[in-house]
């Protein structure tokens, strides 16, 4: 369709730049002054949006802003121009070189290959944004992974072995003074008469404990005892020092009998009444090997204590066995010439033992322990009515079969929390960070024999469904974080560009 224009209509005037004129044949709007801009220049008209647009030419910019009533041309292709009502949107070209150009010119005419597109308002094709998203995406996923394999490859050793001890048990003291004789009396209702409560088992920082061995005589003392028996595993070193202080600083007060807890993955039984450190090995003992550490204790005039037959003989899953497997049945502990059994540990009272024991009254003596690690509640006194205070009397007693005990079920009050050891806030984090992902995966590895193994064979479950559904949030996480950035971002860009559009109307 053909479009006729006056001849006002031909040329349209540019403030400060000239005019265009519009040859209706070639559908192309040349400046009458294109020479002094340099390069030869034209401008093609052609419909396609009704906004205002900003167009430059090569060496120079022409702003411009139509009315309503100015047509505008719409180039379909093939050199016409039809008019359309609307706004006119200016696409610059330059001579590039040679040949054949929008206007039909031939080789050599200087109209240009190639047009150069100027429209600032263009955007980026739709498959090409999808594109840039999802690169950014995967790069954000894969920056954010690697993140978190970082942060498991340091939590996870740190959680194993780098983070102390939250409370700092150096700087604990015990203030108070229990006595359970006022409020208790012996299991045996006949064994009224007695002198020494006797703790019979418990640790310090010598092995696993953690009180110091001056600590974990003041916490006896604290707690109603005038005699205790430090056990140790796998040495004598704590008791040894415990009872030299004793002796230097605390006179009566309190009677300290050296010992060792032999630990296995058998058995615990507590040597009493050595001053020598026996040694532990292998973590599976015979039965002839564990007969010869009892001979060896006899022989050096010291007792064999069996311990907590009802923790060790506890089930353990996944592998549906005893904490300490195959451990010796109470028969053949007898027949190899054992000396008694603890019968209370901590809060545990042992019934079927303590039966036992009054089965074979005359070879076998019921001892009890608060099996102290950390300081906490106490449970039972072993009773003993000795001649004097001294280790020997006491041991003696032991030997004869003499003794009775106390027993408080709820434990004993007060107890307390050690303070914060200010370096667990330092390595915390990184140690719950290892917690955390030790949480994907069930690592089973039993009871520890204390010669540097385990009584089971490791048990891992890793649980992968857990780890699925973490790497699913993980991309919801990101998936809400970019569009709540992208969001904004519009947002932002939208509440600026209108901020910026009143104000150059007010200018």
């Amino acid at each position: 369709m053909s479009h006729f224009y006056s001849e006002q209509e031909k040329g349209y005037e540019f403030p400060e730049r000239g005019s265009v004129s519009l040859d209706s044949e070639a559908g192309v709007a040349k400046p009458e002054n294109a020479a002094q801009y340099g390069e030869a220049s034209s401008v093609s008209m052609h419909s396609g949006s009704s906004l205002p647009a900003r167009h430059r030419l090569h060496s120079g910019q022409i702003d411009s802003e139509y009315d309503s009533h100015i047509p505008s041309l719409d180039y379909n292709g093939h050199g016409n121009v039809a008019g359309q009502p609307g706004r006119a949107i200016f696409e610059t070209t330059r001579t590039v070189g040679g040949g054949s150009g929008r206007g039909g010119g031939g080789p050599g005419d200087g109209w240009p290959q190639e047009p150069e597109l100027r429209d600032e308002h263009r955007r980026a094709p739709i498959p090409r944004l999808l594109l840039n998203g999802l690169l950014h995406f995967i790069k954000v996923m894969v920056i954010t992974i690697l993140i978190i394999l970082l942060m498991a490859a340091v939590g996870i050793p740190v959680s194993d072995n780098g983070v102390p001890f939250p409370g700092d048990y150096t700087k604990m003291g015990f203030d108070w003074q229990l006595d359970p004789r006022s409020y208790l009396t012996p299991f045996n209702s006949s064994f009224t008469d007695f002198n020494i409560l006797l703790d019979a088992h418990l640790h310090t920082i010598y092995s696993d404990g953690a009180l110091s061995p001056q600590q974990a005589i003041e916490f006896s003392l604290a707690n109603g005892f005038n005699a205790i028996i430090v056990t140790d595993h796998q040495t004598v070193e704590g008791s040894l020092a415990a009872k030299k202080y004793a002796e230097e600083n605390l006179g009566d007060r309190i009677t300290v009998i050296t010992g060792m807890e032999y630990t296995c993955c058998r058995i615990h039984m507590n040597l009493i009444g050595i001053n020598e450190t026996i040694p532990v090995s292998p973590p599976f003992p015979s039965d002839d090997e564990l007969r010869s550490v009892i001979d060896k204790v006899h022989s050096m005039g010291g007792m064999v204590i069996v311990n907590h037959i009802p923790w060790s003989n506890t089930t353990l899953l996944p592998w549906d066995e005893a904490r300490l497997p195959d451990h010796p049945t109470r028969e053949q502990l007898l027949d190899w010439g054992v000396d008694g059994f603890e019968i209370v540990n901590q809060g545990t009272f042992d019934l079927r033992t303590f039966q036992f024991i009054q089965e074979h009254s005359d070879k076998l003596v019921a001892l009890t322990g608060s099996d102290m690690h950390y300081p906490g509640p106490s449970y039972s006194w072993t009773t003993i009515n000795a001649p004097n205070k001294s280790s020997e009397a006491i041991l003696d007693e032991i030997r004869n079969r003499r003794t009775s005990f106390l027993l408080d079920a709820s434990g004993t009050r007060p107890v307390q929390d050690p303070p914060y050891n200010p370096e667990y806030f330092k390595y915390a984090p990184w140690g719950l960070v290892g917690d955390y992902f030790y949480g994907y995966a069930d690592r089973n590895r039993g009871q520890y024999s204390f010669q540097g193994t385990f009584c089971h064979k490791e048990i891992v479950n890793v649980h992968h469904r857990m780890i699925g559904w973490f790497f699913l949030w993980l991309l919801v996480a990101i998936l809400v974080i970019e569009i709540l950035y992208w969001s904004f971002r519009w947002l932002y860009l939208f509440i600026a560009r209108k901020i910026r559009s009143r104000r150059s109307r007010h200018v």
